[in-house]
């Protein structure tokens, strides 16, 4: 290698080897280096505007008058400081050059712009193909689509076919208003994939917000039944034990040979849409949270009748109670004694249910026992709702926040008369 010119430094930077003068890379022009770096960071690395020059000593602006060849005032021009590396040799442009000389411009930022470029494109693209919508919440709409980061990654022309989808899906809609149709049959139908609407996909994320707009606030699946639009009929059954149907029941010879096995019983809303379910007026009913509490019911066969909503209840199970309250069925309630086991708990009461076991009091038994047994409860980090049927339990759960899973009540709660309270 032949040795460098003197009054110059040589540098490796991953490439070939680079010869810098010994001015350029003494430390007196660094200032200068990163103010460069920070305009091409900052407006692109194609920008060759003026730059104003930051305080430099007596030798550093010596060195710069040196470069490009005349005495520099407030102002420098990148172009003319380009051109002056790239006779030095130091690079084949300004961004290599001042990477060579230890300032790279780093490509995060212009990343950044052109991301929010891009973002800006979809938005607008999205806004300007529901412009001509009737529906006086279409603003809205489109507005709460863009903060829930439904478009988040997408192109113009993507934005543009999502919103045309969401229409596509509200017109059919409209057209068939008293219809009755799957989720997955009305996607195949217009969109051509049967699973264009499934949870979680970004489309179903769009339509779900419309009808929000349209019919009111209210859970996904309750929204879109509301439309006419069933998400499936025999997925998320009610999971049953021991309910003892009238005879002329569809399902009674069904539920009654299960029970008389031992077996406990899925029923799911097929079944009950086309065999409705009937009891005598008055038979009570045990609705638990938790699945462990009928398969518990089923082991001891247990007299009371029980019915899991497996966490927030499916269409199944609300159509299940429905049905079993219309017929004079008096149900009971019991869940988790966590924040979102008190809700479920609260909406329960919505659909005619009675809390039963899960009030205040019942909540401090279940402490005292575990505190009896030297059992740590884990805690609940989040604030509890209003828990209307008493009060008291909202106050004594926020100032304890430890969980009480309904399991650790067995086997009281199958041997415990159902009665109020």
């Amino acid at each position: 290698m032949r040795a460098a010119r003197r009054g110059r430094r040589t540098r490796w930077t991953g490439g070939p080897l680079v010869s810098i003068p010994e001015s350029l890379g003494s430390g007196e022009l660094d200032a200068l280096w990163e103010r460069v770096r920070e305009r091409l960071e900052r407006s692109g690395v194609d920008n060759r505007g003026r730059l104003q020059i930051p305080d430099l000593s007596p030798v550093g602006r010596l060195a710069l008058q040196s470069l490009i060849d005349h005495r520099p005032r407030t102002m420098l021009d990148l172009a003319v400081l380009e051109a002056a590396l790239r006779r030095l040799d130091v690079g084949d442009d300004l961004p290599t050059a001042i990477a060579v000389l230890g300032f790279p411009v780093s490509d995060e930022p212009a990343a950044r712009r052109a991301d929010q470029a891009r973002r800006r494109r979809a938005h607008a693209a999205a806004r300007d193909a529901c412009d001509a919508w009737p529906e006086p919440w279409t603003q809205e709409w489109i507005d709460d689509v863009i903060r829930a980061g439904v478009l988040r990654g997408f192109e113009a022309e993507q934005a543009r076919d999502l919103v045309r989808q969401v229409r596509q899906v509200l017109d059919r809609l409209e057209q068939s208003p008293a219809g009755r149709t799957s989720r997955v049959d009305l996607a195949a139908q217009i969109l051509g994939s049967a699973h264009a609407l499934d949870a979680g996909t970004r489309l179903e994320a769009a339509v779900t917000r419309a009808l929000r707009f349209e019919l009111g606030d209210d859970e996904s699946r309750s929204l879109w039944e509301r439309a006419g639009v069933h998400l499936d009929l025999t997925s998320a059954p009610a999971l049953t034990w021991g309910i003892p149907l009238k005879s002329e029941c569809g399902l009674a010879t069904l539920l009654t040979a299960a029970t008389t096995s031992g077996i406990p019983l899925h029923l799911s809303r097929f079944a009950l849409e086309c065999q409705p379910v009937q009891v005598a007026a008055g038979t009570k009913l045990l609705v638990v949270e938790n699945p462990r509490i009928v398969e518990a019911a089923a082991q001891v066969r247990s007299s009371t009748p029980v019915i899991s909503t497996n966490g927030q209840p499916s269409s199944a199970v609300v159509l299940l109670l429905a049905q079993l309250h219309e017929s004079g069925a008096r149900l009971y309630y019991h869940g988790d004694f966590d924040t979102p086991g008190l809700a479920i708990c609260a909406r329960m009461m919505t659909l005619g249910l009675t809390p039963w076991r899960m009030n205040a009091r019942d909540y401090r038994e279940a402490l005292d026992a575990a505190d009896a047994e030297g059992t740590r409860l884990p805690q609940d980090s989040l604030s509890p709702g209003p828990t209307p049927w008493d009060p008291a339990l909202r106050e004594l759960f926020d100032r304890e926040r430890r969980i009480v899973h309904e399991e650790r009540l067995l086997p009281s709660l199958l041997e415990t008369p159902l009665a109020r309270g």
